[in-house]
Formats: structure tokens, sequence, C-alpha cells
């Protein structure tokens, strides 16, 4: 690419595939300009710094990967939550990267992920909340989301960077039947049950943002909300 065509959606671009390739400690303005075939102090008439430039990348994967148009659909605010893990799951496993500039201040929240937190507050509102109470319910969900999501990102992300011996999670060894240590008390009833859903990562986003439901059904139990 000359720099006489260089652009800024050319650079979030090429920055959004580094940091999915390779993950944010890859990221530079120094690659990125390599990856593009020009000279880095190009990129600064564009983009003024790396914070920016997070920032334009994290609103750019909100952008393409929207929450779908409710019209005509007749979902339920439960509707909404079941849908909000399932996009969201699918954008954390295409650009883990960005389930870490979500949790910064100065990188999230930017126009397209104000539109979907639109979409999920708006959902809210069957309670007959105001949208002070709806938003804390949305968020609610998101760091559920953004919990359970971390998990199976970081196994990704830590794979083979510590490889001499691949040890099996604790739990998982004690469900199996072959606990690594002694039993807890109240896990004893566990070990060797072989209850493996416990530690599925979409099956616990599956039963957590259901339960999280449940619990704002009974706080609002007054009204019909389902």
């Amino acid at each position: 690419m000359t720099e006489a065509k260089l652009t800024r959606n050319a650079i979030v671009e090429a920055a959004i595939t580094l940091a999915d390739e390779s993950g944010l400690e890859a990221l530079s303005m120094r690659r990125i300009a390599d990856r593009m075939g020009v000279g880095a102090m190009s990129l600064y008439r564009h983009i003024p710094n790396k914070d920016a430039l997070l920032a334009a990348m994290t609103d750019e994967v909100a952008r393409r990967k929207p929450y779908p148009d409710p019209a005509g659909r007749g979902w339920t605010w439960r509707d909404r939550v079941r849908i909000a893990g399932q996009v969201d799951w699918e954008l954390y496993q295409q650009h883990p990267w960005v389930l870490f500039t979500f949790s910064v201040p100065r990188y999230n929240f930017g126009e397209h992920s104000l539109i979907c937190l639109n979409w999920l507050v708006a959902g809210f509102t069957e309670f007959g909340i105001d949208s002070r109470a709806a938003t804390r319910m949305s968020l609610a969900v998101w760091s559920y989301i953004n919990g359970v999501a971390l998990q199976q990102v970081s196994v990704t992300m830590l794979a083979g960077k510590d490889s001499e011996l691949e040890q099996q999670s604790g739990l998982a060894a004690l469900l199996e039947g072959t606990p690594h240590w002694p039993t807890p008390s109240a896990l004893t009833p566990l070990v060797g049950t072989g209850a493996l859903d416990l530690i599925d990562p979409v099956r616990m986003l599956e039963t957590g943002l259901e339960a999280l439901c449940d619990g704002f059904a009974a706080r609002h139990s007054s009204l019909r909300v389902d």
C-alpha cells in the first residue's frame, strides 16, 4: 500500500488482524506499518497514538458484531439476554483481545458499544423501571458474560506457555474421581460423578445467565415480566 492510499479504516483493519493473530502484546505501530508496507510515522497522520488505535479497534469490532434488530421478533427481555450471550460469546472467540479492551474505560463504550447497550437496556424496560436501573442490570449481564469468556480465552492465550507439564484442573480431576488433594467436605459428593458440565464454559454461560434472569424476575415479581 502506498502512503497516498493509506486510510484510518485500513490501519484499524490491519491492527485488528494483527491482534487476532498474535494478541495485543504483539501490537505496535511499527509492526502495523511493516505489515502495510508503509513508514511507521505515516500512521500518525490518521491515528494520533496507540490508545486511539485500541479505542478504534474496539469500536470497529462492536460495529461488526451488532445485536440483531428486534423489530417484529416479539422478543422478551429474557430472549435479549440469551441472544446477547450468544453474540458476545462468538465475538470473544473471534477476537479474544477485545475482552480486555472492553474492560478498560478509555477503550470501551464507543459509539457502537453504546448502541449494543441501548439494545439490552430497552429489553429491561419491560420491568417498568427507569434507564438507570435497566443499565445496571445490563452491565451485570455483560459482566457475567465477560467473566465466563475470560476463562475460555485465557486457556487459549496461555496454551503452550507453561508446557513442561500440562496438569489437569483440580476440579476436573475431582469430578473424574482422581482428585489431586484431599477433598473438602462439601465437594465429596462430586468425586467421580463425571459432572464435567459444571466446568463446560458454554453450559456455564447458559446456566449462569438463566440464574441471573431468575434473580431479576424475583426482584420484580410484582410485575408480569415473562
